[in-house]
């Protein structure tokens, strides 16, 4: 599994976006969502592309399959951590918050030992669903 940085994440969320609906991410299209220059959009893509989670083409970048594996590790990490937190009795949307500063930093070991103990549940507190 990839060991992706908070900033990583977002860039593959931005483009799985476009990929989902069936098209190519644009380098000004990912640059509006993220808020960020263009510039450092075009540099943070040929980063994520020499780690072999996105691919460039002509229409557009597109997330590969190891993209897609390590956005559904961290996707599933964040919803375990967030019902463990709610299970301590801590509001949802405050463990979402709290969720997001680590969530991306903690081994798939401990996600999946947690996952196991919590009964391996198939949504998060906001109804969502947890990727296998």
């Amino acid at each position: 599994m990839s060991n992706l940085s908070r900033r990583e994440f977002s860039y593959l969320l931005a483009i799985k976006k476009y990929n989902d609906s069936g098209e190519g991410a644009r380098i000004n299209r990912i640059a509006k969502d993220l808020k960020i220059a263009p510039s450092s959009v075009f540099e943070e893509i040929s980063h994520l592309e020499e780690k072999g989670l996105v691919k460039k083409k002509d229409d557009g970048v597109w997330i590969t399959d190891d993209g897609i594996k390590s956005v559904n590790y961290i996707i599933k990490a964040h919803r375990v951590i967030e019902i463990l937190l709610v299970n301590i009795g801590i509001d949802k949307e405050v463990a979402c918050e709290y969720s997001k500063q680590f969530d991306y930093l903690v081994p798939q070991e401990i996600i999946e030992k947690l996952y196991n103990y919590l009964g391996k549940p198939s949504s998060c507190p906001h109804g969502l669903e947890i990727p296998l």
